[in-house]
């Protein structure tokens, strides 16, 4: 307990500025003035004659004067101290858990954890889901083996949270991997707890937070209101970076209605705003319960997005309203186009299932 309690005050000390740190930043000098016992004197020549300034804290007034300041100046130090030890133990009792999912054959790039903002507080945890494994030439070939991994993350987590308040727990979650198994990502982590989704940008090659200002751009809907009574299985497809292709879909999806989500001026690039994000997520979950309101049990989602938003995605799913779903690999070099999907663990399903073609 001693030990986590040091490594905490030595994390919250460099990561942190802190009101405590500040009040004994500036009252230390001081303070160590007054115990030196320094006479100081300035001398500064005026036009009637040298103006004297001087003090000596060794007799006299200045004595007086030298105990208040001492007085003042420890009961300064005192306070940050207290403050200081009031947020440590406050951060001790919080947990951020960082998990990312790596997917990449050759990745070099620096940890999500070392990227995470000094404003998220807790005492960070990182959770390394690596699914290189499954690739050959860049492709994942094994999905199998990348979905063993993502199944033992929910008892992972929960052992983590045990003796946690959900309160004092949160998340942050990034990744490079592929479409399915970073939105399984964000159906096992859901949004129960406070979640922070950060993204790699491949321009300037590190991790980052989505911090730019919202463009207004949303999705457009298309052929919602089209659909038949009785329907019970649908196509969702959403292009939120690349076009998903009516052609490609129906290679999968021979029969089912076919619903779109088109991102307004969509590129690579324009998802880098939290608001706009959390918009993009409620008009998803939006055309979900008006699909399951039309009595839509089945959905197949073909989803062309940014890690970032696969992840958001996946995290306002919920688990036990919302019909089934299963999300589709996209392979250009495929002849089959979708090769896999992944059926998600929601509406009664307890674990994921991989569908091969």
């Amino acid at each position: 307990m001693f030990n986590h309690f040091v490594r905490s005050l030595i994390d919250w000390v460099f990561r942190r500025r802190s009101v405590g740190l500040i009040l004994i930043r500036i009252s230390l000098p001081l303070l160590g003035l007054v115990l030196l016992g320094l006479t100081v004197g300035v001398t500064i020549p005026t036009a009637y004659g040298p103006f004297v300034f001087s003090w000596d804290s060794t007799g006299g007034s200045s004595a007086l004067l030298s105990w208040g300041v001492f007085v003042v100046v420890t009961l300064i130090v005192l306070l940050g101290a207290a403050l200081i030890i009031r947020d440590v133990r406050r951060e001790s009792r919080e947990k951020v858990i960082v998990i990312e999912a790596r997917g990449l054959r050759d990745w070099q790039g620096e940890a999500l954890e070392k990227a995470v903002p000094i404003f998220v507080r807790g005492r960070r945890e990182q959770i390394m889901v690596d699914v290189r494994q499954g690739l050959v030439d860049g492709q994942i070939v094994s999905p199998e083996v990348a979905l063993r991994r993502l199944s033992s993350l929910p008892d992972d987590i929960a052992r983590r949270c045990d003796s946690f308040d959900r309160a004092d727990m949160s998340f942050v979650l990034g990744g490079l991997a592929p479409v399915p198994l970073l939105f399984l990502l964000g159906v096992i982590v859901d949004d129960e707890s406070h979640t922070l989704i950060m993204d790699w940008d491949r321009t300037r090659h590190m991790w980052r937070s989505l911090d730019e200002e919202d463009d207004g751009k949303r999705f457009t809907i298309a052929g919602l209101d089209a659909l038949d009574p009785g329907t019970a299985r649908v196509a969702l497809c959403v292009s939120a970076s690349y076009d998903v292709l009516d052609a490609d879909v129906r290679l999968v999806e021979p029969t089912a209605p076919i619903i779109r989500m088109e991102l307004e001026n969509r590129s690579t690039a324009s998802h880098w705003s939290e608001r706009k994000q959390q918009q993009l997520a409620q008009q998803f979950l939006d055309v979900v319960m008006s699909l399951a309101r039309q009595g839509v049990t089945d959905i197949a989602l073909f989803l062309a997005a940014p890690a970032s938003i696969s992840l958001r995605l996946g995290t306002v799913y919920d688990k036990r309203n919302l019909p089934q779903l299963e999300l589709n690999q996209f392979e250009q070099a495929d002849p089959k186009k979708y090769p896999w999907a992944v059926r998600m663990p929601v509406a009664g399903l307890t674990q994921a299932q991989l569908i091969q073609r």
